[in-house]
């Protein structure tokens, strides 16, 4: 409670004798660090930073002064000038834990920095999934990153960041709370309800999870939905008024329950289950319009969040109603598309087609066609289109598209290419000829291809990775093929095949520690997503014979062949099994 005066004094007579010590030259990091505090306290900010940074140029791992510095900038709202000196500190001690996480925390706390912030965090899992550490850091990364993940739009991502809270955490029931929305909101009805059920056993009374499950079992017809919809309506809310609409629509107390959905839709214009209710109220009032229309928004918003099951049904709950509108025909035939089921989604689409000839429709047809590997009936569409529309561009692409499919290059070629004489402004054909080109052995085309499609499009990831990769794999111009295929990388971070490119540029370059490092990263990313490429394996195993590691070779070389038989593998295989 000393008066401001006094404890001026007091301060001025500290840095005097820390001072005098100072001369001795001995433990002026902690001095100097003194010093800075003595300032600080006097709010005396520009001499406290000056003698924080002169405690730091003594000894760079003397963490206090870095924090004293950041708090001082946060103070005067400078945030880019504290996050700097947080990430000064990074760089002598990369496995700071705290200090990351602090990092992490101030780039998506003051700073709004979402994309910093997801690097941030997902660095505090990686340095405590390799040392000991507690679980606060790798719980609250995660936690963190989940929402970040969520606002960026990626609520599958997301959704796996809360679930790890919860392995983590089991009583973390903010996660468990989100866990059941995300998976409500995907409409992954079972996940929705087993996570809601937790978070009920905690918090019974909870108006929103008791909307949650009341509609979970509104949209499976199962009983009980009435039970939690009536403890969903107690909050006064707006999602009272839907609770409410879904609750009086299963007493088939129509009149009321149509009100209450009507006033709830300007504030869930996209609820499912709301235009689920009113598509049986529409029904029952035989007013087979509003129904069918209703059936159609249900479905599409169905579709919107990948639930393809519950889409299906009420696109043929509308076709029942009125089977001559092809927008129903198209979305279902986008249902079964997403389901693999290609020829109800060949059905449906050439229903549409019938019903309003369309000829990207035919388009589309003839590819799943070829993809169905019936090409017959693929060039037959292609075809027509040509006929009906001779300056279109697209059929040629397709006809060569699927002579690319069955390794007919030459036809490849000229149909590509009579598709850019065409339209010569578009990347996917100079992308597609590259390929024909490089398959043909005609390198310096489909180099030449590949620059002009990076010019009509220079956001295209896949040709700066592709021409990135061609000169790596033919040992020419390296440094400009890190220089494309790192630009490839920066627009679609953590593609797995354009980091085996970048491995591979890598092993061109001599680098072979480095190499194998980003081709195993490769592996890795291609295993999660279940497409593992012979390419991939095959670098690695030519990577590990260069390290001297023959035994590691065969056994990646083996797991190419296992893909794709191919012998010049065979024949690295054959001459290194006894190394």
């Amino acid at each position: 409670n000393m008066s401001a005066p006094v404890k001026t004094e007091y301060l001025r007579k500290a840095v005097n004798y820390f001072e005098q010590a100072a001369v001795s030259g001995k433990s002026l990091d902690r001095i100097y660090f003194q010093i800075a505090e003595c300032h600080y306290m006097g709010f005396d900010y520009p001499k406290a930073l000056e003698y924080a940074g002169k405690a730091i140029s003594v000894n760079r791992g003397f963490f206090p002064p870095y924090q004293r510095i950041y708090t001082i900038y946060v103070i005067l709202r400078n945030n880019p000038k504290a996050a700097e000196i947080l990430e000064d500190y990074i760089r002598v001690n990369p496995d700071s834990i705290n200090v990351q996480f602090t990092l992490a925390m101030h780039y998506y706390k003051k700073m709004k920095d979402m994309d910093r912030a997801e690097k941030a965090f997902n660095q505090v899992i990686k340095i405590s999934s390799r040392t000991a550490n507690e679980d606060y850091y790798m719980e609250n990364s995660y936690y963190n990153l989940g929402y970040i993940l969520y606002g960026k739009g990626r609520p599958d991502e997301a959704l796996s960041c809360f679930i790890r809270v919860i392995s983590i955490d089991p009583e973390n029931y903010n996660a468990v709370y989100l866990a059941a929305f995300i998976n409500m909101e995907s409409f992954n009805l079972s996940e929705a309800e087993k996570y809601a059920e937790i978070y009920l056993s905690r918090f019974p009374e909870n108006e929103k999870m008791n909307l949650v499950m009341g509609k979970i079992r509104y949209l499976q017809g199962r009983s009980g939905a009435t039970a939690y919809l009536r403890n969903s309506t107690r909050a006064g809310t707006l999602d009272t008024v839907l609770a409410q609409g879904l609750y009086h629509e299963i007493l088939r107390e129509d009149e009321k329950a149509e009100q209450l959905l009507r006033n709830a839709m300007r504030y869930f214009p996209e609820d499912a289950c709301l235009h689920l209710a009113l598509a049986g109220i529409a029904a029952r009032k035989k007013d087979f319009s509003s129904a069918f229309n209703e059936y159609l928004t249900a479905g599409i918003v169905f579709y919107k969040n990948r639930a393809y099951e519950q889409s299906r049904v009420c696109f043929s709950e509308a076709l029942k109603i009125n089977s001559r509108v092809p927008g129903v025909y198209y979305y279902l035939g986008r249902v079964y598309e997403e389901k693999n089921n290609l020829l109800l989604a060949i059905i449906n689409y050439k229903s549409a087609n019938s019903l309003k000839p369309d000829a990207d429709m035919l388009l589309h047809i003839g590819y799943l066609y070829g993809v169905k590997k019936d090409y017959g009936k693929a060039v037959k569409c292609f075809d027509q289109v040509a006929e009906k529309d001779p300056k279109n561009s697209k059929p040629y692409f397709f006809k060569g598209l699927i002579s690319i499919w069955r390794e007919e290059y030459p036809a490849a070629e000229s149909n590509i290419k009579k598709a850019i004489s065409l339209n010569d402004k578009n990347e996917t054909y100079y992308f597609y000829l590259a390929v024909v080109m490089e398959k043909r052995k005609k390198l310096s085309e489909a180099i030449d291809s590949l620059e002009k499609a990076i010019m009509h499009n220079p956001q295209s990831a896949r040709s700066y990775n592709f021409l990135g990769y061609l000169f790596a794999d033919n040992n020419m111009e390296i440094d400009r093929s890190f220089t494309l295929i790192n630009k490839a990388l920066e627009l679609e971070p953590g593609n797995g095949a354009y980091i085996d490119s970048l491995g591979w540029a890598y092993y061109r370059k001599g680098r072979f520690e480095t190499a194998l490092e980003k081709l195993l990263e490769a592996e890795r990313i291609l295993k999660k997503t279940n497409t593992p490429d012979a390419v991939v394996y095959d670098h690695i195993g030519d990577t590990y014979k260069k390290l001297g590691k023959p035994r590691e070779a065969v056994k990646y070389w083996n797991k190419s062949l296992d893909l794709e038989k191919n012998e010049r593998i065979r024949n690295k295989i054959l001459e290194n099994n006894n190394d």
